[in-house]
């Protein structure tokens, strides 16, 4: 078991959509993924959740996406699926409270999105290195 560093958080994409007129109860869906690349050295990676909600009944009426993405540290050696599941426990806080305050501060209840438990049978590592100095592949 080895431990990653949290470097920094970097947003991608904010697009929000609000165009729901008065009190209006939301049935929200969501789509949410994740990946992670890393160096050449693995001693590195950078780690993004996507999220995209959109009210069921009216998504061109209230839609939301963020892409954000979480710099990291790796110990040498550690396991790529070790990783992949502690990056997403560290993104994962930062970008939920993003939200809130997004929603809040455009005057929407405080969404709150899920966690999903990472199942390492789903984490789907590549095997090839891209050629390439500070290359990032996934």
């Amino acid at each position: 078991m080895g431990e990653l560093v949290f470097k920094g958080l970097k947003v991608e994409e904010i697009d929000l959509t609000n165009k729901l007129e008065g009190q209006v109860k939301l049935d929200i869906s969501q789509r949410a993924s994740f990946n992670v690349k890393y160096t050449n050295d693995n001693l590195h990676c950078m780690a993004t959740l996507t999220i995209d909600m959109m009210e069921k009944s009216a998504p061109m009426d209230f839609n939301f996406k963020i892409i954000a993405t979480a710099f990291l540290d790796c110990e040498e050696g550690m396991d790529k699926k070790e990783i992949h599941k502690k990056a997403y426990d560290e993104i994962y806080p930062h970008v939920r409270a993003l939200i809130i305050t997004i929603m809040v501060n455009s005057g929407l209840p405080p969404i709150v999105i899920p966690k999903v438990k990472m199942d390492e049978s789903n984490i789907k590592i590549a095997g090839e290195k891209n050629p390439g100095e500070n290359n990032l592949y996934s």
